[in-house]
């Protein structure tokens, strides 16, 4: 009886001693649960400056800064095909600012059936790529006046109600996010 006993009291004591041994080597999960869908990396060098190039070259979406004043251009390529539908795809979005207000916000070159709306602290915006209609760069400006030492915006756009991050060009060197939505954190400029 005294030696199933300690049969049992050395299995109780091995166990934990085997199960704390495999963790130690294979190493135990620190990393948390993955963030949602927005990460955040370094982007806030890339958002700096205006494009050095006429955007309807390559067409898409441009976003820069300067300092806290923020710009974002859709952009037709020039000399596109002109085909008979006189349909293209449609660019919606939005923008949210956490620890920031949006201010000065304004239209640039707007045409109907385009807009973009600025409410309680978010940006909505729709751009239809139609041949028949409009300038060939349309966009908005705003200002973000920081309530904080630093803070972040998420651009979410879609092209067709789809995340197409290859349209997207930041900043003078017209670099290309990875993913959508984007999220854009630094300091202030205040």
């Amino acid at each position: 009886m005294l030696k199933r006993f300690l049969y049992k009291l050395t299995g109780l004591l091995i166990v934990p001693f085997l199960l704390g041994s495999c963790a130690t080597i294979a190493g135990v999960d620190e990393s948390g649960p993955e963030p949602k869908s927005e990460r955040t990396f370094p982007y806030d060098r890339f958002v700096e400056g205006k494009p050095n190039l006429d955007m309807r070259v390559e067409g898409g979406c441009y976003i820069w800064r300067d300092g806290n004043n923020w710009h974002v251009r859709v952009a037709k390529i020039i000399d596109r095909p002109r085909t008979l539908s006189i349909t293209g795809p449609v660019i919606t979005g939005k923008i949210r600012v956490k620890q920031g207000l949006i201010v000065n916000f304004s239209k640039q070159n707007i045409i109907i059936p385009n807009d973009a709306r600025f409410v309680r602290n978010n940006i909505t915006f729709k751009f239809e790529m139609r041949n028949d209609t409009g300038d060939n760069i349309e966009g908005f400006d705003f200002t973000i006046k920081p309530t904080g030492i630093d803070y972040c915006l998420t651009f979410d756009f879609l092209t067709d109600g789809v995340p197409t991050p290859g349209i997207i060009h930041l900043g003078s060197f017209l670099h290309i996010p990875e993913e959508m939505p984007l999220k854009v954190c630094l300091h202030s400029f205040d």
